[in-house]
């Protein structure tokens, strides 16, 4: 299958509500030969405020934030889901998009009212370049370089992995040059460490993962926390009840037998801690769970491993009060003011995707009109708030008022609703900063985002 290698260069790492600046993907074949690019920037949401650090590393200055030339964000989305229509079915993959790129390409998606799921649907499946790269670091040691940061710890941050292995990475942190030097990542893995590429990528299908996570034979799991990997043979021993992508492995370094005695709610604290016995995989995020023999040492012997395994996949009611802890394990979703945050709550009706399709195509006041038909209360919000930022002059006049207040309290903050960064939150950030040769754009940030606020103090009045 083809791949779209993408990255994002964005206001912030907030992935509910900071904002894509800058996406830019490679299309490719299946082995990686370069067939199409695309690259677009567009200006800054009117209620965002981006972080100062966010600012500094990728070089964007104020004014590129507001230059008119460049799209809306709501034409840029139009324009991102166009191109990637067109290059699907494919792989989409980047370096550390599942966490990270795709929740926020979710979230663009969403408030300019596409559909969200587009790079794991209709044939489309998804990986990430962070996870290859991981269990190579863990499993082939030999394969790629992993540099040293300034702390004197082994890194995996792709600014620095890229040019440890032999990539010219000058312009990083700039999404175009990001994926060329993801792309050369995956090449070198695919080509150095060809038995962690096999055994991982297929791994992109869930029901893949499913599969072999309840198979009922050892695997190797590869996990990594602050920058260090775990390394660990496993066998799946639960499904959640609730949430089928959600599964159990057990570490097989650990002696099962008390832990198959647990009751549901010990259970639940075997999979907490860093020893913990339970570990939790999902299916749809495309976990290092390996071929066994891929993995190292683990100081049990191999007889000892496949009869700790035999003997959890044999116990059935065991597998079953895993899967009641799974599906107890996380609280229930706590309700949510801000609609942004809101994005998981339920799939739009049919008629509402239908009508999503015709505000695409319409006229503004058309549009204007149209959103206030839509069913579900989201995509009314997010749908009078595009008509707003885009052709403010077409919406009812109370609806106009009632969102410039919304703008203003979004920029200067509302007690007892958190919803984004505001321009207080900005300029103490700015505060925390050093000020080395970056003093110049330091200042400019600092002169801008004071203008802002006082810009909205004036229209409050």
């Amino acid at each position: 299958m083809a791949y779209v290698f993408y990255d994002t260069e964005t206001t912030g790492t907030d992935t509910t509500f900071d904002q894509i600046l800058q996406f830019a993907a490679i299309w490719t074949d299946d082995d990686m030969n370069e067939l199409d690019r695309f690259e677009i920037r567009c200006r800054l949401l009117p209620h965002v405020v981006p972080a100062p650090g966010a600012l500094l590393a990728t070089r964007v200055t104020p004014a590129m934030l507001t230059d008119l030339s460049l799209p809306t964000h709501y034409d840029a989305m139009q324009t991102i889901a166009l191109k990637l229509r067109e290059w699907s079915p494919a792989i989409f993959t980047g370096y550390n998009t599942l966490a990270f790129d795709e929740p926020l390409l979710r979230q663009a998606f969403y408030q300019t009212l596409q559909p969200i799921y587009l790079t794991n649907t209709n044939g489309n499946q998804r990986a990430d370049v962070l996870r290859l790269t991981q269990a190579a670091a863990a499993l082939a040691p030999n394969a790629i370089t992993v540099p040293i940061n300034h702390n004197e710890r082994p890194t995996l941050k792709l600014d620095m992995l890229a040019p440890a292995n032999g990539f010219a990475h000058e312009n990083a942190h700039d999404a175009l040059a990001d994926v060329e030097a993801t792309i050369h990542m995956a090449r070198l893995i695919r080509d150095r460490a060809l038995a962690v590429w096999a055994s991982l990528m297929p791994l992109v299908d869930k029901s893949e993962v499913q599969a072999r996570v309840l198979s009922g034979q050892p695997l190797c799991l590869v996990e990594y926390h602050m920058g260090r990997p775990t390394v660990l043979p496993v066998v799946g021993c639960g499904q959640s009840h609730d949430n089928p992508t959600m599964l159990g492995v057990f570490d097989l370094t650990k002696d099962p037998a008390p832990v198959l005695q647990m009751d549901v709610g010990d259970l639940k604290k075997a999979m907490q801690g860093p020893d913990r016995a339970i570990r939790i995989v999902t299916s749809n995020k495309m976990p290092a769970v390996v071929d066994y023999g891929l993995g190292p040492d683990y100081g049990v012997p191999d007889g000892e491993i496949t009869r700790r395994a035999s003997e959890i996949v044999q116990d059935g009611p065991f597998a079953a009060r895993v899967g009641a802890a799974l599906a107890q394990r996380y609280a229930p979703w706590p309700a949510q003011e801000v609609v942004e945050a809101r994005m998981y709550e339920g799939f739009p009706s049919r008629a509402d995707e239908e009508r999503m399709l015709s505000f695409h195509g319409a006229t503004w006041p058309e549009r204007a009109e149209l959103v206030e038909t839509f069913e579900d209360d989201r995509l009314r919000e997010l749908g009078r708030r595009i008509v707003f930022l885009e052709q403010p002059d077409v919406l009812r006049p109370e609806l106009r008022q009632a969102l410039e207040t919304w703008l203003h309290n979004r920029l200067l903050g509302r007690e007892g609703v958190e919803a984004g960064r505001t321009i207080g939150d900005a300029l103490t950030d700015l505060e925390s900063i050093t000020a080395d040769d970056t003093n110049t754009q330091l200042n400019g940030i600092r002169q801008w985002l004071e203008s802002c606020g006082a810009g909205q103090h004036r229209n409050s009045q």
